[in-house]
C-alpha cells in the first residue's frame, strides 16, 4: 500500500471480546490507507474474526499453535507496510486520537524505540501491589531521560521497521518472560540504534493487572529460564543485570534474601500498603532467588 506511514501490531490470544474492543476504539480514528492494523491470532483455541466493520488494509493472521509474545510480533512485522511499527498489547485502552498523536510524534521526535508509559486504568479494582504494577512511572529512573534495557518494554511501544528488520526482530528462540524484550534492545544498542525515550505526555491505560501470584510465577520463571538464556547469549549484560554480586553472595548464604523476599510476600498477600522502594526490591528479590536456585 503506498504511502502507508504506520502499521499497528496487536498479538492476542483467545480474546475476541478485547479484540473487538480495540479495533473498535481503533476504527474511531478514522481510518485512511495511510496507516494499518495487522491482528495476529495466536493459536487461539477457536480462530479469532475481525469485525466486517474494518478497512479491508486491516488484516488478521493466525498462527497454527500458540507461539509467545516474540513470534506473535514477528509474524505480524513481516506483514507490516508501514514506516513505522506500534506494538500494542491487547488489554491497552486507545484514545479516539491515538494516530493522529502518534503521527505528529513520528514526523517532529528523535528516537530509535519510543515508548508509552502505562498507567492502570481508573475503572480496575486493584489491590496495593497491583497499583504499584499499573503505574510504569514508578519503575523508571526519575533522572534519566534513556530508558534503560531492564524497562524497555514493548507492550505499546513505536520502532521503525526498518531497523526492526535488519535485526530480524525478536530473537525467537527466547519465548519466556521478559528474556525476548531485554535482547533486542540490547542488540539494538550493539547495533546503533540507542536513543530510548518515552513518548512525551501520552500514557496509555492498561485494562488488566496480573495478580501477585501470576507475577511471582513469571519472574520465577524469568530467573530460571529467561535470564540465564539472556546471559548466555549476552555475558556482557551479567553485572548490569546481577548487581552487587558479592554482597549478594553473603546475604544469600546467610538466608537473608530469601527471608526479606518471604517477609515482603507475606505482606503483600495480607494487601497491605508498602513503600514503591520495597516493591521495587521484592521484584529483584524474586529473580535473585529464582536465579540461584536453578
Amino acid at each position: 500500500m503506498p504511502g502507508c506511514e504506520l502499521s499497528i501490531v496487536i498479538p492476542v490470544h483467545d480474546d475476541q471480546a478485547s479484540l473487538e474492543r480495540i479495533t473498535n476504539e481503533l476504527l474511531e480514528n478514522q481510518p485512511t490507507p495511510a496507516w494499518e492494523v495487522i491482528v495476529v491470532d495466536d493459536g487461539s483455541p477457536r480462530p479469532l474474526k475481525l469485525s466486517s466493520k474494518c478497512p479491508d488494509n486491516w488484516k488478521m493472521t493466525r498462527l497454527d499453535q500458540q507461539s509467545g509474545a516474540a513470534v506473535a510480533r514477528n509474524t505480524g512485522v513481516k506483514q507490516a507496510r508501514g514506516t513505522h511499527i506500534a506494538l500494542l498489547s491487547v488489554f491497552l485502552k486507545v484514545p479516539k486520537d491515538y494516530v493522529q498523536r502518534i503521527s505528529g510524534f513520528i514526523s517532529s521526535a528523535e528516537f530509535d524505540v519510543a515508548v508509552h508509559l502505562l498507567e492502570s486504568a481508573p475503572e480496575l479494582t486493584l489491590d496495593p501491589f497491583q497499583r504499584f504494577l499499573g503505574s510504569q512511572k514508578e519503575r523508571l529512573d526519575p533522572t534519566s531521560t534513556q530508558i534503560s534495557i531492564k524497562n524497555t518494554l514493548f507492550t505499546a511501544a513505536i520502532i521503525k521497521k526498518e531497523p526492526f528488520c535488519k535485526l530480524k526482530g525478536f530473537d525467537e528462540s527466547m519465548q519466556h518472560y521478559g528474556g525476548h524484550e531485554m535482547d533486542f534492545a540490547h542488540r539494538l544498542d550493539q547495533a546503533g540504534y540507542t536513543k530510548r525515550i518515552i513518548i512525551p505526555d501520552f500514557p496509555l491505560q492498561r485494562l488488566k493487572i496480573e495478580s501477585h501470584i501470576r507475577i511471582r510465577q513469571r519472574l520465577q520463571e524469568y530467573g530460571t529460564v529467561g535470564l540465564p538464556a539472556l546471559l548466555h547469549k549476552h555475558p556482557e549484560l551479567k553485572l548490569d543485570i546481577l548487581a552487587h554480586p558479592l554482597l549478594w553472595r553473603v546475604l544469600s548464604i546467610l538466608g537473608i534474601t530469601r527471608f526479606m523476599e518471604k517477609r515482603i510476600s507475606r505482606k503483600i498477600e495480607t494487601d497491605r500498603k508498602l513503600a514503591h522502594q520495597i516493591y521495587r526490591l521484592y521484584l529483584h528479590l524474586i529473580v535473585r532467588n529464582a536465579w540461584d536456585a536453578r
